[in-house]
Order: structure tokens, then sequence, then C-alpha cells
């Protein structure tokens, strides 16, 4: 007679071997998602959309430097090299004579910085058209028109189409243009989307921000507004 073994009996898993690795991955969760609510509320502060412009505690970030001249042609007729502006703090932005965007925005709002600087000679003001049917005399009565008569310390600028965008794209950071389709135009001038950000270099060719001075949120506009000037003012505190 053979005896036979008793049958095994599978082991009970407890409940709680399951529930508290869920449990604690929850927990995991919640505490990372208020965590990256409170990191976004303090960036958003930070960046005066929930409060004031934060003092400023650290230089300019470095984005950049400009490495290679460029030959342009002012609205005087003359033809000038970038390199001639070594040691001096360049703000740079977009701007083509017929642009029914924002382009009249911000020339206003660098030339309210133009005033308050009073033709300070440490700082050059740059305009680069886009358009490369632009001509020396269609920016001369553009910036005549805006009442920009100072053609020392603001540069009107045109040059071959490829080299300015390159240029502008690859070395000063901005965005590439965009040709807009002729279904999108408000007016047949109406040609391009482009960067409508200003550029700040410093005394020693470093790109140290892009100012999105016409967001169209008018906090963040107002926010951009209070920072490209206590950049600049960092900017020429160093350059001392």
């Amino acid at each position: 007679m053979s005896l036979q073994e008793p049958p095994c009996e599978t082991p009970r898993i407890n409940p709680w071997t399951l529930w508290v690795p869920i449990i604690l991955i929850a927990l995991g969760i919640v505490v990372f998602y208020n965590y990256l609510i409170y990191t976004s509320l303090e960036s958003e502060k930070s960046k005066g959309k929930l409060g004031e412009l934060a003092p400023q505690t650290e230089r300019p970030s470095y984005l950049g430097r400009l490495e290679k001249d460029l030959v342009l042609t002012e609205r005087n007729g003359q033809t000038v090299h970038l390199a001639e502006l070594r040691g001096k703090i360049l703000l740079a932005s977009w701007v083509f004579t017929r642009c029914p965007r924002g382009c009249a925005g911000v020339v206003s709002k660098l030339k309210k910085l133009y005033s308050e600087l009073g033709g300070n000679p440490d700082v050059q003001f740059l305009s680069f058209t886009l358009d490369p049917d632009d001509t020396p005399e269609m920016m001369k009565a553009f910036a005549s028109g805006i009442d920009i008569k100072d053609t020392d310390h603001w540069w009107f600028l045109n040059g071959p189409k490829d080299d300015v965008r390159k240029y502008l794209t690859l070395s000063f950071k901005f965005r590439p243009v965009q040709d807009l389709p002729v279904a999108d135009r408000l007016t047949p001038d109406d040609k391009y989307i482009h960067d409508l950000r200003v550029c700040l270099v410093d005394h020693q060719g470093h790109i140290r921000g892009l100012y999105d001075v016409m967001n169209a949120d008018p906090e963040y506009q107002e926010y951009w507004d209070k920072k490209i000037r206590q950049d600049l003012k960092f900017l020429l505190e160093e350059k001392k």
C-alpha cells in the first residue's frame, strides 16, 4: 500500500503586499504634481507675470557670440561693417519699411529706450531690414517718418538677402523669417512673418538676451520692457 503525500497548499498573498507599492506610487505622483505647480508659480513670479520683476542677482546669460563681420548698406547709402562696432553694446531688431504688423511697435519701443539713454556712445541701435526690396532711400524715409535722424548711433541696414538672414538667424539668434502665403496677407506688402524680439549684445560680442517687447500679453510685455532695461544697465556697468 503506497503512501500519498498531502496536496501542497498555495500560499495566500497578503493584500498589503500589493496595495503598499500602489499607495506609495500614488503619493509620489501627488507630491511630484504639487512640486511642478509650485515651481511653475515661482517661475511665473520671477518673470513678472505674478509679481514684480525680481532683483538682478546674476549676470545675463550667454546665448552665443558674433564671430564674423557682415558688410551692409546704411540708409545714408554708405557701406558699413559690423566689425566697426566692436566695443559697443548692441540692440538689434528686424524691420521692414512696409510692414503692417509689429515693426512700427518694435521701433517705437526702441526709440523710447534710445531717448532714455540720451545718445550714450557706448550703445548702438541696429535695425536690419529683412526685405531685399528696401532701398536706402526707403529706409531713410521710414526712419525720418518716426523722427529718427541719428545715423551715428542708430543704423538702418540692408544687404544681400541670404547673407543678412543667415547672419541674424545663426549669429543674433533670431527665429528664421517665414514667407507669408498670399491668402493670409493683411495687405499686398504683408509678405513676411518675422521675429519681433530685440537682441542685446554686450561689448565683447556676446548675445546676452532676446526680449519679447511686443508680446501679446500686456503683463509679459511690461516684464520684457523692464527686463531689457535691467540687463542693459547691468551690461553698461559691466563694461566700465
